[in-house]
Parts: C-alpha cells; structure tokens; sequence
C-alpha cells in the first residue's frame, strides 16, 4: 500500500525559497531542479524509508537530492509520510 506524502507549510515556504533562488540564479535548469525534487519525494509513497534517520531527532528522516536535504517523518498508523523541510546542505540544519 502506498503512503500519502503531505508537505507542511513550512516545507512549502522552504521549497518556495529555493525556487525563487534557483529561477533567479539559474533559470535555464530552474524549472528541472524543482521538479527533480518533487519526483524524488514520489518516492517516499513506495519507500517510505529510503532516507536516513537524523541523529538526536527521534522519528525524522533525511532524504538527499543535492543540495537539498529533505527531513520527513513517516506515519504508520496513517500511512502517510509528513515532508517536514527542504534544507540546502550547506546551511545548519532547522529546527524541528
């Protein structure tokens, strides 16, 4: 059974930002880049676990698609799988 992915809205204000940045940075790749993301959290609905789990936070995982960090939690009883962040590498990780 395939899990439900809903993004929060602080993950949708972090994938905002990073769209913003890249169409203003790189606008040619701007539009693949975005969508590049979005195709890799399609797979939290098959592989819900695929990412790593975040030391000293219980319950969050870490799926990469460089640069980005993608922080999630997964949730059994409803089956589904909760995006928590976007997060360029380079910074320090949010609070969650």
């Amino acid at each position: 059974m395939d899990f439900q992915v809903r993004i929060s809205h602080p993950a949708l204000i972090d994938f905002e930002d990073i769209l913003e940045y890249s169409w203003a940075n790189f606008q040619a790749n701007a539009e693949r880049f975005g969508n590049a993301i979005l195709n890799h959290v399609d797979l939290l609905k098959t592989f819900p676990y695929i990412g790593s789990p975040v030391a000293g936070r219980p319950g969050v995982r870490q799926l990469i698609h460089t640069p980005i960090l993608i922080y999630y939690r997964v949730q059994e009883g409803s089956n589904a799988v909760e995006i928590l962040h976007f997060w360029h590498g380079s910074r320090k990780g949010p609070a969650i």
